[in-house]
């Protein structure tokens, strides 16, 4: 294996050659790559045109470029860098192309290396805490928390850890590809962000798709969204490698917060949610019925609110009356934390429907009639069925209860990424 130019490639070979194909591509998820460049000039895309699509060509090492093109000027790069600029969502990658061991990957699978789902991100590196996510939100959309007492979100949201070293609002707005246009900073520059803990991995979907239905289907994605959108899990912004997820109507654990950004670059908790009361701060407890979480516990169920602090998992399990270990938070409202493992199952619950063939949830509910949240991910359908657009890959319409067919509660087993270490 003349081409091989250290141990990487002599693993990969073995890997290769033995047919694991899921080992070699756990391998390429995280190494180097380089694009071969010519001689003179700056082609950003070198390419390979074959009569099935256009192949993007990269090489595990620099040594194996040289060995099967010849060339000796490369771009260094990373799955991830590469999948933040994908340049058409018809393109594939060809990794080592005229050496032994070469590999062609589809773009769904370029996109799916790149950046895996956030329980696949968990499965590969437990950690004690999970995952923290966040979305910046306009001054009407922070007064719709803390004013209205909202406590679902909806929309896209972001991997807190991929903007922790962006200490100013302007840059950070740009980070998530957002323009001045979308009205996010206030009035002294501050930016506010909703913050949490990911409950309920599976609640997190990597947002795969493209612009259109075509680019949709060629990284076999199932998003079609306005642009700016990378279509390959990240948000739109290639200076920065940002992790993206897409939610619908999750209610907010315990212990989520409303933070400040300021311009200085100071961060404030402005609120913090307490879902055993439903409400942020001060002020009358909402409903128990508000709780959009059931645990099961000793083979009853409960309505619930998650805990994730940082040292563990934490299951409230809410309850209207006394009973053993419960503590009487407000009149009527008795509370009792038990460890994330003990439950048997914990789900997150929404009513859904059909409308015109649209998956939907019902978002809120008046005599007769259904605010309906489009669920199917797809702009053109949600522009066809005449939706409101709230923002991006929002859009909600009121419509005649009688028009949604299928209505019924639906409530979704948590991944709550307990998993043990392998």
């Amino acid at each position: 294996m003349e081409w091989a130019a250290g141990a990487f490639e002599r693993r990969l070979g073995a890997a290769y050659d033995a047919g694991d194909l899921a080992v070699c591509l756990s391998m390429l998820r995280d190494t180097e790559l380089a694009l071969p460049m010519p001689p003179d000039g700056d082609a950003a895309w070198p390419t390979i045109t074959a009569p099935d699509r256009v192949w993007l060509p990269a090489y595990t090492s620099f040594e194996a470029m040289t060995a099967a093109t010849g060339l000796s000027r490369a771009r260094i790069t990373s799955l991830a860098e590469l999948a933040a600029g994908w340049p058409d969502p018809h393109w594939g990658l060809a990794v080592n192309p005229g050496l032994p061991v070469r590999f062609l990957l589809e773009p769904g699978t370029v996109a799916r290396l790149a950046v895996p789902t956030l329980a696949q991100d968990r499965m590969a590196e437990p950690e004690p805490a999970l995952p923290v996510v966040q979305k910046p939100l306009t001054p009407e959309e922070v007064h719709g928390y803390l004013g209205d007492g909202e406590s679902r979100v909806s929309g896209y949201c972001h991997h807190a850890l991929d903007v922790a070293h962006v200490a100013t609002p302007a840059v950070l707005a740009d980070a998530l590809g957002r323009g001045a246009d979308d009205g996010l900073l206030s009035g002294d520059g501050s930016l506010f962000l909703l913050r949490w803990r990911t409950v309920g991995l599976n609640l997190y979907r990597t947002p795969y798709g493209g612009t259109d239905e075509a680019g949709m289907e060629a990284v076999a994605g199932w998003v079609v969204e306005e642009p700016p959108f990378a279509g390959m899990g990240l948000a739109p912004n290639v200076d920065f490698l940002v992790r993206e997820y897409k939610v619908d109507a999750v209610r907010l654990p315990h212990g989520s917060e409303v933070v400040e950004l300021t311009a200085a670059g100071t961060e404030v908790v402005r609120a913090v949610h307490d879902g055993d009361l439903g409400r942020w701060g001060p002020g009358e407890p909402a409903a128990a019925s508000l709780s959009s979480y059931r645990a099961r516990w000793r083979g009853a169920d409960f309505p619930a609110s998650p805990d994730p602090g940082h040292d563990g998992l934490l299951i409230r399990l809410l309850g209207d009356g006394p009973a053993d270990g419960f503590e009487e938070r407000a009149p009527g409202r008795f509370v009792r934390p038990v460890p994330a493992g003990e439950c048997e199952a914990v789900f997150h619950v929404t009513r859904v429907c059909e409308w015109r063939g649209a998956p939907c949830l019902v978002r809120d509910e008046r005599e007769g009639e259904l605010l309906l949240e489009y669920t199917g991910g797809r702009l053109p359908v949600a522009r066809a069925l005449g939706l409101e657009r709230i923002e991006r890959g929002v859009h909600r319409r009121w419509v005649a209860r009688a028009e949604a067919s299928g209505l019924h509660e639906h409530a979704e087993p948590l991944d709550l990424g307990l998993h043990e270490p392998a």
